[in-house]
């Protein structure tokens, strides 16, 4: 179980760190690309702008500038003096070249003095041809210096011209290129990041890294040349920036910066933020594994105490198993004496009884005897009555313990066959006619067109039906309504009982048909009560398979229903 939940445990914790690990490199990933490459391109181009913005301001003072307009309209007659003044703007504005280009004569001035005289057919000079006929005051170009060892230049080629609007000359100032180179190295030792500058057509004019000068195949390794000649033409001044990531997963930026007509590459390295994460990933992985051995030593050592405590409990329950099986053979030998006890107690109860009967029933009829005598009067006759009335409930109270006690015999049985029962209940409304007259109640039946045959035994149902209607009897109100109806429903035959009594709470109906029963309502004539005529109902309805229940309320009244197997009629089968 413990290598189980190691294994559990490990390989959850290394799925949720790997998860860790992929989300965070793709987050750094997308920081990387969205956030902090263009933001590096955008700072060097920043920087780019201000070391441009201030030639730019120079050249157009100098192609504002009166006196080179005088000099250049007076026939470009002292050239010293306009060397002093080129070099003056070199030493003030500290610039590597200030020069200045006559419409007029052709001539090249730089602080030197004359350098060459432009010719539409040297290719060296196109840019001067260029600036003349452009319509824009002024143009960047890159070239080399040929008054500074040929040494890579950003030019500021500013058009002058006269108060009518005439070409006089290209006039500016030039930045070496070796100091955008310096901002390059500055950028890569601060965010380690290689930044190089391509032209228009693919090839590297500047890098910050150690690669070969000419080395213009340098991005094959990270990008396809398809891919980068397709990137390059996507650049547009107002579309400045793209972002890709390479086929070795290195992070690559491109930036096209219109002045210099260059695409600024900043470059981010996949193995500085692979190497961060897979340090991060291998911590983590310690630490799962140190938290797991740590939880699995826990658990042990908890089990192992549980197990101790497991087995003293289980010495603790043998003992008491012990003394449980000596007392539960204690407890045998207490019921054995106590069924016997129960089998002596009723065998006394039924003996009694059934000794206790014949007296009675001749203390009865003697009793009845006297009272139908007219010489018997007064005195004599009153306790003949009280005589009359106390036997027969003494019988009453003999009969129900005689019975009570034949239902709970082992080998008491009822033998079941069909029976009109239309035939019993009009028996029992007879015999209880004179009960009923003496308190002024009514029947009311339903019974049915035709008699109603069930599966029963003749002597239990008239026992069955007799005690209920009894009961109606003594807790009816003088006056009242007993209805007693037969109704056949789907595979069995109900016969109801209903009195208009208290009625009997839900909390005693569920005690109803308990053995020596007692409820809160009392017989409204004084009649005497056993508590065994429901229990008789109940078991006797058992006895021959059917079932019994009351719907009551109190204050409403109580219905009694018994449902019975129904039969095929004067067949002696079951249907």
């Amino acid at each position: 179980m413990l290598l189980l939940l190691g294994a559990l445990l490990f390989v959850g914790f290394f799925l949720t760190t790997g998860a860790s690990y992929l989300v965070s490199r793709n987050s750094i990933r997308a920081s990387i690309l969205n956030m902090e490459l263009p933001l590096t391109s955008d700072n060097i181009y920043s920087e780019i702008q201000r070391d441009i913005f201030e030639p730019i301001l120079i050249s157009s003072l100098m192609a504002n500038d009166t006196f080179l307009k005088e000099w250049l309209l007076d026939g470009e007659k002292d050239v010293p003096r306009i060397t002093r003044y080129l070099k003056e703007i070199e030493l003030k504005y500290g610039t590597v070249t200030s020069f200045l280009v006559s419409d007029a004569t052709h001539i090249y001035y730089q602080a030197n003095g004359v350098l060459k005289t432009v010719r539409a057919d040297d290719p060296a000079d196109e840019w001067f041809f260029r600036v003349r006929e452009m319509a824009k005051p002024y143009e960047i170009n890159v070239d080399p210096d040929l008054a500074n060892k040929n040494a890579m230049t950003i030019f500021i080629n500013y058009r002058m011209t006269s108060a009518d609007g005439k070409f006089l000359a290209a006039t500016g100032v030039g930045l070496e290129v070796s100091s955008v180179k310096k901002l390059m190295h500055t950028y890569r030792e601060r965010y380690h990041r290689e930044i190089h500058f391509y032209d228009r057509e693919g090839n590297l004019v500047l890098h910050s890294s150690s690669h070969p000068e000419g080395d213009a195949e340098h991005h094959q390794y990270h990008v396809t040349r398809k891919e980068f000649r397709e990137v390059l033409g996507q650049l547009s001044v107002k579309d400045a920036t793209r972002s890709l990531v390479g086929q070795n997963g290195d992070m690559i930026n491109f930036r096209y910066i219109p002045e210099l007509e260059w695409v600024l590459v900043v470059e981010q390295s996949a193995d500085g933020t692979r190497g961060i994460l897979l340090k991060s990933f291998a911590v983590n992985l310690l630490i799962c594994l140190i938290t797991t051995v740590t939880l699995l030593s826990i658990i042990w050592i908890t089990l192992l105490r549980y197990q101790r405590r497991l087995e003293a409990r289980n010495s603790e329950l043998q003992e008491c198993n012990a003394r449980i099986r000596e007392q539960a053979a204690e407890l045998a030998r207490a019921n054995q004496m106590l069924d016997a006890m129960h089998l002596d107690k009723d065998e006394f109860i039924g003996m009694t009884a059934h000794d206790l009967k014949n007296p009675l029933n001749a203390v009865c009829g003697f009793s009845e005897m006297l009272l139908l005598d007219e010489s018997v009067r007064g005195a004599a006759r009153e306790y003949a009555d009280h005589i009359h009335t106390s036997s027969h409930t003494m019988l009453d109270h003999v009969e129900a313990l005689l019975e009570m006690t034949e239902l709970e015999s082992d080998s008491f049985h009822l033998e079941l066959r069909p029976v009109d029962a239309t035939r019993i209940v009009n028996k029992i409304l007879a015999a209880s006619h004179a009960q009923a007259t003496a308190k002024q109640l009514t029947f009311a039946t339903d019974l049915g067109s035709t008699p109603a045959w069930v599966l029963a035994n003749e002597h239990g149902l008239e026992r069955v039906l007799t005690n209920l209607l009894s009961n109606a009897i003594k807790y009816s109100p003088h006056q009242g309504t007993i209805s007693l109806s037969i109704r056949n429903a789907p595979d069995e035959v109900q016969f109801s009982v209903r009195d208009q009594g208290e009625g009997i709470s839900e909390d005693e109906q569920l005690r109803l048909f308990e053995k020596f029963g007692r409820l809160s309502s009392r017989p409204t004539a004084g009649e005497s009560s056993t508590g065994l005529g429901l229990y008789i109902v109940k078991q006797t309805t058992l006895r021959m398979e059917g079932r019994v229940w009351c719907h009551s309320k109190k204050g409403g009244g109580a219905t009694f229903t018994v449902a019975l197997r129904p039969a095929a009629e004067a067949t002696g089968q079951p249907s």
